[in-house]
């Protein structure tokens, strides 16, 4: 992200979009493995 701003320029649309790109994956590992996520949370939270 750092290759996107100059001396006196910032490209905010490349910027944005490569944060955005960068973002995007580990978004999608999250949605998929939030199931097993929250049962290991509460499973290690339980007493037994």
């Amino acid at each position: 992200l750092n290759g996107f701003i100059s001396t006196f320029n910032i490209d905010w649309g490349s910027m944005s979009a490569a944060a955005v790109l960068t973002i995007l994956p580990t978004m999608a590992m999250f949605a998929l493995a939030s199931r097993w996520i929250v049962q290991g949370l509460t499973a290690g939270a339980v007493k037994e």
